[in-house]
């Protein structure tokens, strides 16, 4: 049985402060390490099938050195040579490897960490790229420490870090028990990390959710260094702060983190464009931002931004992400792929279905590089002039506290705000130059709270509901018709839809898009069912040649 969380006085008493264990392998520690790699301050963070390896180089150099400008040499301390790219990222970690499935694969053939074609890791030129995929570091989860350190030793030798997740808040993490459902035994955090720090080559660290309580934050994270981690990232929500509820990060929490702890500390959440990193570092404290949601909109979220492609063309990041994904060996997901290309081209494929049905008919068929290359270039067609432009400089911030975009750049996806979200304030923090350039936006309007009540009867948040009548998402359209029809009230026809009920039709762009969405499915299936047959029909002519083969042999030894 799970201990209970202990509270912030207690914790002090059962974990206070001391030196970490002692490793077995001399490395570096703290901000030496730190220094090692480059005193990174732009990272990526790991992000479940999207921070695999063609998505970590276009990170690392998302516009080619002719069109970014030229590569910066930054000499570490220990007077290792380390390449970044302009608006690139400085350090990057993998997707969350499950240990105990790491295992199992013998991380040979596994999608997450691909150990067969020893690019994953790998700190030479790749893919055109210089440093290649470094500096990186890989993230596990487990709740078992020897078999966290058996996964771990797979790979110390193709990375700067082993990274322990105990952040992961969603349903999977709790059925498996890891994750932030850790977040209340912290004797076993403290043994998972110390493990790792005693008998790995390299450093160890960890990323994790704050508590409600900024006091059990503060505990939990002096813990984690206590066992032994060298770099912390903070992720300023709490566990329950996820899907429809996520809500806004808490920097205050990070700051006191941050003042809290002597390692170096990363934080994470509220980061839409390259001013916020700016903002939240000069706020809290932190030594680095990681960035997920802003990054996956956008690969060159931290282009300057009077770069004159401080913000370009989503068709030229689209086509440099498949430029990689060809040059390597490492097979890419098809699931990664397709995410890429949505989330990258969102902007014009809300605005136009046939080219968002195109995409997701692409996504189906095989030799998917060809393919979606054919698909870009359908796109481009669409888009007419703009098509062929390069990018365009940061555009001033309005006072909604956005920039106002054109539709042909990659650019972060603007879900709407509760009135009621502002920055984060603070007297030193207010009068800087970083906090009055965004006057009264929240700090991360792709993460919202939802409203208090279901939408019907008032705007509803999803992107989808942004084009219905109603503003409504469609389950919520289909109940408001059916309680107009006056079979039931609203409330009633809500409930009944929630139990799987309610086969009612909402508005025509909802039903529009439900009806494609059938379709391609029923298309897939077709195309499965096809395939199928195809191999059965490949597998059987190989048993006859095969067998006309042994055959003839068997001729040819009577004769």
């Amino acid at each position: 049985m799970a201990e209970a969380t202990p509270t912030a006085a207690a914790a002090a008493r059962v974990y206070p402060l001391t030196a970490p264990p002692t490793p077995k392998h001399e490395k570096l520690g703290g901000y030496d390490f730190y220094q090692s790699i480059g005193s990174p301050r732009h990272i990526l963070a790991p992000m479940v099938e999207q921070s695999e390896l063609p998505w970590r180089l276009l990170s690392k150099a998302p516009l080619p050195p002719d069109l970014a400008g030229p590569i910066e040499t930054v000499t570490t301390p220990q007077g290792k040579e380390l390449k970044r790219y302009v608006g690139g990222v400085h350090l990057s970690y993998t997707p969350m490897v499950h240990a105990k499935v790491f295992l199992k694969t013998k991380g040979i053939k596994d999608p997450v960490f691909n150990i067969q074609h020893g690019e994953e890791g790998r700190g030479d030129d790749l893919a055109g790229i210089e440093g290649g995929d470094r500096p990186l570091f890989v993230q596990f989860c487990a709740n078992d420490p020897d078999t966290l350190l058996a996964a771990a030793k797979k790979v110390e030798d193709r990375c700067d870090a082993v990274d322990i997740n105990f952040g992961c808040p969603q349903g999977i993490a709790r059925k498996g028990h890891y994750g932030s459902f850790l977040q209340d035994e912290w004797d076993l955090v403290s043994r998972l990390i110390s493990t790792l720090h005693e008998n790995l080559k390299v450093p160890v660290t960890a990323k994790f959710r704050i508590f409600p309580d900024v006091e059990k934050t503060v505990a939990y994270a002096k813990m984690i260094e206590a066992a032994g981690a060298q770099i912390l990232t903070c992720h300023g929500r709490t566990r329950d702060m996820k899907g429809q509820a996520t809500g806004l990060a808490d920097w205050d929490q990070i700051k006191a983190v941050k003042a809290a702890v002597k390692v170096p500390v990363f934080a994470n959440g509220n980061i839409l464009y390259g001013d916020d990193a700016t903002r939240c570092m000069e706020y809290t404290g932190v030594d680095g931002v990681m960035t997920a949601e802003g990054n996956l909109s956008n690969p060159a979220l931290f282009m300057p931004p009077d770069h004159e492609a401080a913000y370009p063309n989503m068709l030229l990041l689209a086509r440099r992400y498949l430029d990689i994904s060809e040059k390597l060996k490492t097979p890419t997901s098809g699931n990664a792929m397709k995410s890429h290309m949505f989330r990258v081209l969102r902007p014009i494929l809300d605005q136009h279905d046939d080219l968002r049905d195109l995409l997701s008919r692409t996504g189906l068929l095989d030799g998917k590089v060809d393919e979606y290359r054919k698909a870009l270039d359908q796109i481009e067609a669409c888009m007419g002039e703009d098509g062929s432009k390069i990018g365009c400089p940061a555009t001033p911030i309005t006072e909604s506290g956005y920039r106002d975009l054109p539709k042909w750049v990659a650019q972060p996806y603007i879900r709407k705000v509760p009135e009621s979200a502002k920055v984060p304030t603070d007297p030193a923090y207010a009068g800087s130059a970083a906090a009055s350039a965004v006057p009264t936006r929240a700090p991360s309007p792709v993460n919202v709270a939802p409203p208090a009540q279901p939408c019907i009867g008032q705007p509803c948040g999803g992107s989808a509901a942004a084009r219905c009548p109603t503003g409504a998402c469609v389950l919520h359209c289909r109940a408001i018709r059916t309680a107009e029809q006056g079979s039931m009230s609203a409330s009633e026809a809500l409930a009944s839809a929630l139990r799987g009920g309610l086969v009612g039709m909402g508005c025509e762009f909802h039903e529009a898009k439900f009806a494609a969405r059938n379709k391609r499915k029923k298309e897939k299936n077709v195309m499965r069912q096809n395939h199928k047959k195809w191999k059965r029909g490949v597998e059987a002519e190989e048993r006859r040649r095969s067998q006309s083969i042994e055959r003839e042999d068997a001729q040819t030894v009577k004769a």
